[in-house]
This record gives C-alpha cells, sequence and structure tokens, in this order.
C-alpha cells in the first residue's frame, strides 16, 4: 500500500529521544545508542511523504493533543515503570486513538514471553523448554529439564539484561545470573539453551500477512547470541539469511501466528536455528520492532526492492485501514 499524494493524515511520533521541534535534530539520551538517530529517519521519511508529523518524548502529550491526531505512531518500549510496553497501546484505545501495532492484549502477549511461548506451543510451533521464576526463593527448585540454561527477563524489549552471561552450564549459575535480574526487579524466564544462530522472520500486515523473509542479526558473542549492547548499538547489523528447505517451516509458523494473533501492522518472529541439523525452536514475537533502514525488515524488504519509504508508507496506510472502524466511533466519542 502506499500513501497518496497529499496525505492528510496527522501523525503522532512517540519515542524517549523523539527529535523535537522546532529543530527536530536528533536528540542524545543517556543509553539509548544508536535510536536517537533512527527516530530522527523515521521522522524525516514520515514528513517526507507528506504526513503531517508531530513528534513528543512524553506519555501525556497523548491526553492534550488527542483531538489533533489521526495515528499514533509509538517507538518508545523502555520507560520507567514496570511493563510499559503496553501502556501507549491502552492508553490510545481508552482514547479511541489508532495506533501502530496491534490491540493491547496481543501486545501484552508479545511481551510476556513466558505466554508467547506456551501460545506458541498450542498452535504448533517449536518452542524450547522453560520455567519462570518470580522470586530468589522459587529457585531453589530446579526446573524438570537439563542445562546448558539461558536466563533472562521475562518481560522487557531490546534484549535487556541479556549477556553471555545469560548462558549457563549448570543451576548454580543460572541462580547466580537470575539473582542480578531480580536485583533489577524483574522476573525471571529460564530456558534450555538452544544452539545454533539467532534468525529473524520478518512480516508487515496485509491482508494475508507478507512474508519478506529470513535474517541473521550478526554476533560475535559467546553462542552468537544476540546482547542487550548489540541490540542497542548494532555495531554488526544484520544479513539475509538461506535456510534452503527449511524456509518454508518460518513461514508456516508465521502464517499460524498471524491466524491466531492477527491483524498486526509490522511485526518479526525470533528463533534460535541451527544449521547444522535444521532445527528451530521459536523465542518470542516482537511488534515494536527496528524499522530503520539498517534493521531487518527494511532490509529483508530491500530484497523485494522496497525501501525504508515504501515499508513504512504501507505500515501507515494498512494500519489505517484496519482501524477504519475505530476512526469512525471517534468522530461520535469525542
Amino acid at each position: 500500500m502506499r500513501p497518496p499524494p497529499a496525505p492528510s493524515t496527522r501523525i503522532f511520533l512517540l519515542a524517549r529521544s523523539a527529535p523535537l521541534a522546532p529543530e527536530y535534530a536528533p536528540a542524545a539520551h543517556s543509553g539509548d545508542g544508536g535510536y536517537p538517530a533512527y527516530y530522527h529517519r523515521v521522522w524525516t521519511v514520515l514528513s517526507g511523504l507528506g504526513y503531517r508529523v508531530t513528534t513528543s518524548n512524553h506519555f501525556r502529550d497523548l491526553y492534550t493533543q488527542a483531538q489533533s491526531i489521526d495515528l499514533v505512531f509509538s517507538l518508545y518500549n523502555c520507560a520507567p515503570f514496570d511493563n510499559p510496553e503496553i501502556f501507549v497501546a491502552s492508553t490510545c484505545e481508552f482514547l479511541h486513538l489508532p495506533h501502530i501495532g496491534a490491540k493491547p492484549n496481543i501486545r501484552a502477549l508479545a511481551e510476556d514471553k513466558w505466554l508467547s511461548k506456551n501460545f506458541a506451543r498450542a498452535i504448533g510451533m517449536p518452542v524450547t523448554e522453560g520455567a519462570i521464576f518470580a522470586r530468589p526463593q522459587d529457585m531453589k527448585t530446579e526446573p524438570p529439564f537439563p542445562g546448558p540454561y539461558f536466563i533472562k527477563s521475562r518481560f522487557g524489549a531490546a534484549s535487556e539484561g541479556v549477556s553471555e552471561q545469560s548462558m549457563q552450564e549448570d543451576w548454580a549459575g543460572a541462580k547466580r545470573v537470575a539473582g542480578a535480574l531480580f536485583e533489577r526487579g524483574a522476573s525471571v524466564l529460564v530456558e534450555q539453551y538452544a544452539e545454533g544462530l539467532d534468525v529473524t522472520v520478518p512480516v508487515l500486515g496485509g491482508a494475508t500477512p507478507i512474508l519478506l523473509g529470513l535474517v541473521h542479526p550478526r554476533s560475535d558473542r559467546l553462542g552468537a547470541i544476540i546482547t542487550e549492547e548489540l541490540k542497542r548499538d548494532d555495531p554488526l547489523g544484520y544479513e539475509l539469511f538461506d535456510a534452503g528447505k527449511k524456509t518454508m517451516s518460518f513461514f508456516d509458523d508465521a502464517q499460524k501466528l498471524w491466524s491466531a494473533a492477527g491483524p498486526m501492522d509490522y511485526l518479526r518472529l525470533d528463533y534460535r536455528y541451527d544449521p547444522k541439523t535444521g532445527k528451530r525452536v521459536f523465542l518470542e514475537f516482537n511488534l515494536c520492532c527496528h524499522i530503520g533502514r539498517s534493521g531487518a525488515i527494511c532490509l529483508a524488504a530491500s530484497r523485494w526492492g522496497l525501501s525504508q519509504e515504501d515499508v513504512l508508507g504501507h505500515v501507515i496506510e494498512y494500519s489505517l485501514g484496519r482501524q477504519a472502524r475505530q476512526v469512525e466511533t471517534r468522530r461520535w466519542a469525542l
């Protein structure tokens, strides 16, 4: 889908380090790595497509500017309160504001790695064994599967808290790493470590999901894992990946996920994949994934001759069409 020649849509772009009026210069925020430049580029592209784009780095502006917003595009994933990822989607529903992504309940499913793992298993997708732990004392009992283990936060975005220490051979090491996460206020998900490398499946929304291909995020870390540092600074980038005859298995999974949880505007399905055995295991799906020029979605789209402008224009127009009923409801509610 493409924007009309002179789109009238008023987009509200929300991000922690969004470029702000009047200069719209890339903003600086401690610990944000390359994200300020990414947000600035998204603003530049949306403005270049002709949309009227207002930017903000404050949630409260959703309330004060609701009357002048046609579509909320939030890239604000990390905020200083628990489970912030679904806040914007829920607020937009309360305000009858169309928003990029998916309904809040689907966003909540995606942000809970334990629920999404069990959801995926229920619809026939392969997953790793896992167990959740809310308190340090819960870890006195080992999970019903052997190591090696991979320890991460149950909730959260951008591989927060993931490092090479997340891989542990035994339960003593797993408890030590989990203890550091508990100190940060996190609930913990312990999974059976899956050999191989990370592979992701970028998808755009459509009458049927648009499956763009397979992408491998490069890693020079132990186990070829993607750490918080790599996700934040992205020094190694991504590359297109060919799984040969196994590719259709990934695409079948995406179709299953879409049938059960769609529609969604854009997303990524993340896996561990072992090229030696052809075994894949689903890890999570992401509804607010990187949609910059150097990210997995735009790289996969470029394979089909699509630019970042094409991708963002499609996402905006598909989302507006998907939520047309909500737009009409808003005329009467506000």
